[in-house]
């Protein structure tokens, strides 16, 4: 082995001195094989299904401790890294070379800290390579359809199975169902459970232009408004309808649940907005298309009143269940004869959806509604904890869509350039170069941060705008610095040049960034005078920063790669200067 390494150290010496001095070979190769490990934890973290009943398994990285290791691994890499190459510095030692060699070795640290650092997306990989391939998107689209089905005959709550649930078929489709008792005419037809009253009103729409702000702060007493296009349709109540004819009673049975147990794929979504913020409707009206076809299914179902085929659905539901080790206590045959009431289908157990008995209220009878006791009255000793199961198609669906390359490279691509940065300054100065750079920065955020306390103290009287004076006297601060470092850096003593070059190195990108944040703060504020309406300004308005959004960091970094390269004459320039 030790003559193998020798053999690659000679020809990479003889042939390409600056892959030798970077050693990016090798910490590319060591990276490689970490990238792999990672891979490998990755794939082999989600094997227990118990793992996938957490919430936000996707981030399973940051949660497990795999992070750390991941720091860790990345710390002593660099560290080992550093401690080899800073043996051979040839720019130091006056070796021949130009701007190009000297870009070429700031663009090697980079990679190779680049992909000493990246191990979160391999971790990632892993993870959903394993997701993908063990649970199958068509299986899983199978299973969540079956939970989709069963869920009907999950009786946790008896509100779920009230009247108001209805939304199929007609014309129940239409109407909406006032449960609130001071806005029930009590005159006209209602229907009653346990004194809790429904009352059906046709619904009557009004649509409004969405340009026409004023009418809508005025719009009150509707239902529900939807936004559909350039419109927003409100929705109010009507006249009431009698019902009797559709419905022989109020009371709770299965035909009324029209509740989605999970929606795969986050699709079919209705949004919709209430007056109430406390009662969003969101049990009646959020996601009507989807809940109608549920509870069409399920009225198909109960229709064909077949007990086989009941049977068979809670069974390939438990066995759903058994897959993912959700918790239950609950057998085909025990949960049949449970809900299974051919007469009416009406609710007459329920099953608690947590993995312990049920507690009875501690409430007395006089605080409780009738409503409630009976609730009470009829939940059984069976449970099944659905909200696992739910968490469980949920991260599935999380990490299969997870993208794995994801915004969070634009973090790991610019700890890479700072860090890159930091060694290629410290290559062509010297430590104490960097030393005192970060003294003067240190020293001239001080100054700046005086002179902000003083015009911010200043300014409460009126006549100045703090925030674009402080960004115009940053600006010019670093125009100094940025027009020495670019043309006055020979004509300084050494140190003091090294100083400037530093500052300049690593400032470029952020005075870029400041003007740019300049003119956002300008293209904003014209932007506020034009069109005072909030939702208006991103149609009709360009604001550079909040509109490129990343594309922002992308343009910074190769504004700071392409700076760099055409900089390293002016290094060059500066180390051919004499001593002093």
């Amino acid at each position: 082995m030790q003559q193998f390494i020798s053999k690659i150290n000679k020809y990479l010496i003889e042939r390409h001195p600056t892959l030798w001095n970077t050693k990016v070979v090798w910490m590319l190769g060591a990276s490689l094989i970490i990238h792999i490990l990672f891979f490998l934890f990755g794939l082999i973290t989600l094997t227990n299904p118990e793992s996938l009943q957490n919430r936000g398994a996707e981030n399973i990285f940051f949660d497990n401790g795999a992070i750390f290791f991941s720091m860790m691994i990345s710390v002593v890499m660099l560290v080992l890294w550093l401690v080899f190459m800073f043996k051979n510095n040839a720019f130091k030692n006056y070796y021949p070379t130009t701007a190009f060699k000297l870009f070429k070795q700031f663009v090697l640290y980079f990679i190779i800290i680049f992909f000493s650092t990246t191990f979160y997306f391999s971790y990632n990989f892993g993870l959903k390579t394993f997701i993908v391939n063990k649970y199958p998107d068509n299986i899983t689209k199978n299973e969540v359809l079956t939970a989709n089905k069963a869920s009907v005959f999950l009786s946790h709550s008896l509100k779920n199975y009230t009247v108001d649930r209805l939304v199929y078929p007609k014309p129940f489709d239409s109407l909406h169902c006032e449960t609130e008792y001071s806005k029930i005419d009590l005159d006209k037809p209602y229907l009653d459970f346990l004194g809790k009253k429904y009352q059906f009103y046709n619904l009557k729409f009004v649509s409004y232009y969405d340009s026409d702000k004023p009418i809508h702060y005025n719009v009150k007493g509707y239902v529900y408004y939807k936004h559909k296009d350039t419109t927003t349709i409100y929705a109010y109540k009507d006249s009431v309808v009698d019902v009797s004819a559709y419905l022989k009673s109020a009371n709770p049975n299965y035909y009324n649940y029209s509740k989605i147990f999970y929606s795969y794929g986050k699709d079919d979504v209705d949004y919709l907005y209430s007056r109430y913020e406390y009662n969003p409707l969101d049990d009646r009206y959020g996601n009507m298309s989807k809940k109608q076809l549920v509870q069409k299914g399920n009225f198909d179902l109960l229709n064909r009143n077949n007990p086989d085929e009941i049977k068979q659905l809670l069974n390939s539901f438990l066995q759903v269940s058994k897959k993912y080790r959700i918790k239950t206590n609950l057998d085909t045959d025990s949960w049949f004869k449970m809900v299974y009431n051919p007469t009416d289908f009406g609710v007459k157990h329920l099953i608690s959806n947590r993995d312990y008995p049920y507690k009875k209220s501690y409430r007395s009878n006089i605080d409780r509604s009738d409503f409630e006791i009976y609730q009470d009255k009829i939940m059984s000793n069976k449970f099944f904890d659905s909200d696992h199961l739910k968490i469980v198609f949920e991260n599935l669906d999380d990490i299969k869509n997870k993208t794995i390359i994801d915004a969070s490279i634009h973090a790991f691509i610019w700890i890479a350039f700072a860090i890159a940065l930091l060694i290629f300054c410290f290559r062509v100065t010297s430590l104490k170069s960097v030393l005192f750079t970060i003294v003067s920065g240190i020293l001239l955020t001080i100054f700046i941060s005086l002179i902000a306390a003083a015009i911010g103290f200043t300014s409460r009287s009126g006549g100045i705008d703090f925030e674009y004076f402080m960004m115009y006297f940053i600006l010019f601060i670093a125009s100094i610095i940025m027009i020495i470092g670019l043309f006055g850096v020979t004509k300084l003593k050494k140190l003091v040049g090294s100083i400037f070059i530093n500052l300049t190195l690593s400032g470029f990108v952020a005075y870029v960034l400041l003007i740019m944040a300049i003119i956002t703060s300008h293209q904003s504020d014209a932007c506020r005078l034009k069109f005072p309406d909030y939702s208006e300004r991103t149609e009709n308005c360009f604001v550079l920063l909040r509109d490129l959004d990343l594309w922002s960091s992308l343009i910074l970094f190769v504004v700071g790669i392409v700076f760099t390269y055409l900089y390293c004459n002016t290094i060059l320039k500066w180390r051919a200067t004499p001593e002093n």
